[in-house]
């Protein structure tokens, strides 16, 4: 009966819808603030909170890209931006697996298997999460005295975060979800060098989104660079609330009521929400240029596979039949 309320359609849209109807209320409640914040944004601080959070997406791109490459599947960077941009358009449909399914569909496209491209999105996902832990953890000792008090529970998942990062348990993990759904185990383990690297890409995407909200923050709030922890660590802690929100795409409506009550300490909830929604309709806009690059290279490269076919040249240019033919040996001339 659970397994059935939480896969209904309509109890996962009613949640979406009750989420937003939240979020109006508040702004419309509390307008005469919520407009007085608005008006206050400078276009500078937009433009740059525009620029940094379009940017954003670049680094965790290269973080699965460099995951699927050590795993045997290595992509050029217009294949990994299509399959990459395309297949997170899946995160705005709830349920929070779409983006995984046709991510790992996507990929096939350019020779990579579905195990290997899961294995790398699942990866990254949990990178993800668990820097975002524990920048926050780091952060939050520096917001207020409270901070650290009331989002405890991010302290307390930090370690078990880092823990499940290791290649050892990551690859156990995947090999017994593997095993439950019946397939094979992975070809090879996760390596830690690869973690490494998309760590590292991850936290750079993180620096940019923090500056994208630090910029929105400091424009209301007037704190200058002072503002920078408190607000990444806002954004942080509440991307990983919409994260773990399965019910709501891409964390639409929760994550920004946990933005407005992680900025508590620094201004009021009507400039707060203001933040959140701006920093939400960044994150679309940055979605939206990204998967635009996406289909405009997939779109060249049917163009160029069709005309290269029209020329007389096989028109199958996929790795795998590339390796077919170079492996195919020698044929005999005809006289």
């Amino acid at each position: 009966m659970l397994r059935r309320l939480v896969a209904s359609r309509a109890l996962r849209l009613g949640f979406v819808l009750l989420a937003i109807a939240f979020m109006a209320y508040a702004l419309i409640s509390q307008w005469d603030k919520a407009w007085a914040a608005l008006s206050a944004l400078s276009w500078w601080s937009v433009a740059g909170a525009l620029l940094a959070g379009v940017l954003a997406p670049g680094p965790a791109m290269l973080a699965w890209r460099a995951l699927l490459a050590d795993l045997g599947s290595p992509l050029s960077l217009p294949a990994a931006t299509q399959v990459m941009f395309i297949g997170q358009l899946g995160k705005y449909v709830p349920g929070g697996v779409w983006q995984v399914v046709a991510t790992v569909e996507l990929a096939r496209d350019h020779a990579a298997p579905r195990k290997r491209t899961f294995t790398a999105t699942v990866v990254a996902m949990a990178i993800t999460l668990a820097s975002a832990l524990a920048l926050t953890a780091l952060a939050l000792p520096f917001t207020s005295s409270g901070a650290a008090r009331d989002y405890w529970w991010v302290l307390a998942l930090v370690p078990v975060a880092l823990i499940g990062l290791h290649p050892r348990v990551l690859t156990s993990a995947l090999n017994l979800a593997l095993r439950l759904a019946r397939k094979e185990p992975l070809e090879r383990a996760v390596r830690l060098p690869a973690i490494r690297r998309a760590l590292g890409w991850t936290v750079l995407g993180w620096l940019l989104l923090g500056v994208q909200t630090w910029l929105l923050v400091a424009d209301i709030h007037g704190g200058g660079f002072a503002d920078f922890l408190p607000a990444s660590a806002a954004f942080m802690l509440a991307w990983s609330v919409g994260f773990l929100t399965i019910f709501a795409p891409g964390g639409l409506g929760t994550r920004e009521l946990a933005m407005t009550a992680a900025l508590a300490p620094l201004m009021g909830p009507p400039q707060a929400l203001v933040v959140a929604v701006v920093a939400r309709l960044i994150s679309t806009v940055a979605d939206l240029a990204w998967a635009g690059l996406a289909f405009a290279l997939s779109r060249a490269r049917t163009a160029r596979t069709a005309r290269t076919g029209m020329n007389g040249t096989p028109a199958d240019l996929s790795p795998v039949a590339e390796a077919k033919r170079l492996t195919a040996g020698p044929t005999e001339e005809r006289p």
